[in-house]
C-alpha cells in the first residue's frame, strides 16, 4: 500500500514538475488566438471581435490587419484604393471590411491608411500562419 502511494505521488510530482515548465501559450495580442493559429497576430480579431478571424481573400492574412486587396504581398497601392472606394461607395465590402461590421466604412480607412503609408516592401500582416503569403488558400 505504502508503495502504491508513494509511486502515485511521484508521478503527479514528476507531472506537475513537467507541466510547470511547459510555457505558456504566446497570444500578443491577447484576442484568444496563439499567435501560431492567429492570421493577424498584431491586431485583436478573435472571438470577441465580429472580425473573428476573418480572412475574405484567402491568403493567411486576418481582414482586420490586411489592406491587400490585390494580394501583392509587398504592399499597399493604388490598386488596393481603387478597391477600396468602390467599396467605400456601396460596393462590395468583403475583403475592405477590417472590424467585421458588415460595411466599409471611415474605422475600416483607418486600417487602409496605416497599410497605405507603410513603406514599400512592408509586408501585409503579420499572420502567424505558416501558409500565409504562401500559398493561397491558406487553411491552417
Amino acid at each position: 500500500m505504502k508503495l502504491k502511494l508513494i509511486t502515485l505521488v511521484s508521478l503527479f510530482a514528476l507531472g506537475f514538475a513537467l507541466n510547470a515548465h511547459a510555457g505558456a501559450v504566446a497570444d500578443a495580442d491577447t484576442d484568444l488566438v496563439p499567435d501560431q493559429y492567429d492570421n493577424c497576430d498584431g491586431v485583436a480579431n478573435g472571438p470577441g471581435e465580429l472580425s473573428n478571424q476573418v480572412d475574405s481573400d484567402l491568403d493567411g492574412y486576418g481582414n482586420a490587419c490586411d489592406a491587400d486587396y490585390v494580394d501583392a504581398g509587398f504592399a499597399v497601392n493604388v490598386a488596393d484604393f481603387a478597391i477600396f472606394l468602390a467599396a467605400f461607395q456601396g460596393g462590395p465590402t468583403t475583403v475592405t471590411d477590417h472590424d467585421g461590421d458588415g460595411a466599409t466604412a471611415v474605422s475600416d480607412f483607418a486600417v487602409f491608411l496605416a497599410a497605405f503609408q507603410a513603406p514599400v516592401g512592408s509586408q501585409v500582416g503579420p499572420s502567424g500562419l505558416a501558409c500565409a503569403g504562401v500559398t493561397n488558400p491558406c487553411v491552417p
